[in-house]
């Protein structure tokens, strides 16, 4: 391992071009210092020992290891009880634009926001704290993952079409569109005709891709 150039590379390429978070960075790096730097290609790490070590929540680190997995900047070979095994790799066995060339290489567009909660901060952030839908407060970890245009219309989990809702609001839409949810919600006294209007332009926003969730937070 070419050390100075590697780290060059992590540093001015690997992480610009994969928009890599500060937590992603933190676990990179440490994954690369207990593989890659002693010679070993795989390790195999608890989720647990991870998050003491890193100073990370378990919550943060297994949302940055599947990142880094979906970002092809490590490679999780098997995951059982015992951890997983995960092989890093170096910016040199990853396709990479030249520095001076770059441009962010994750297309958000292509990025699968629904399966496995993957993105459920960014979406809550997005959301402002609160449901898409009758706007009372969520957390991250509270909060549902809801499709705006129902599943049964196509199988979309883009950013476009997936959002962070109450349990109620999910449980209550079942296969309605988010315009007709809305109107019930009206319609019940939920909301004055001005918020209906503000909710209902929220909703076509969100469809054009203007609402577009940080997915480095």
């Amino acid at each position: 391992m070419d050390y100075p150039r590697e780290i060059s590379d992590i540093e001015d390429l690997l992480f610009p071009q994969f928009l890599l978070s500060v937590w992603e960075r933190t676990l990179y790096y440490h994954l690369l210092r207990h593989t890659r730097v002693i010679g070993q290609e795989y390790t195999l790490f608890g989720l647990d020992s991870l998050a003491k070590r890193t100073g990370m929540s378990v919550h943060k680190v297994r949302k940055s290891i599947r990142s880094l997995h979906q970002k092809r900047c490590i490679v999780i070979d098997e995951r059982s009880r015992q951890g997983h095994s995960v092989r890093v790799l170096l910016p040199s066995e990853i396709a990479l634009a030249p520095l001076g060339e770059s441009e962010p290489i994750i297309d958000i567009k292509s990025i699968d926001f629904f399966t496995g909660r993957n993105y459920v901060e960014a979406l809550a952030t997005r959301e402002q704290g609160k449901c898409f839908y009758c706007l009372r407060a969520i957390t991250v970890e509270s909060c549902v993952l809801d499709h705006v245009k129902p599943q049964l219309d196509g199988d979309d989990n883009s950013f476009r079409n997936v959002v962070a809702v109450c349990h109620e609001c999910n449980s209550r839409k079942g296969g309605n569109g988010a315009d007709s949810f809305l109107r019930i919600l009206y319609r019940e006294g939920l909301f004055t005709q001005v918020e209906f209007s503000e909710q209902a332009a929220r909703i076509v926003a969100l469809q054009k891709g203007q609402l577009i969730p940080d997915i480095t937070c």
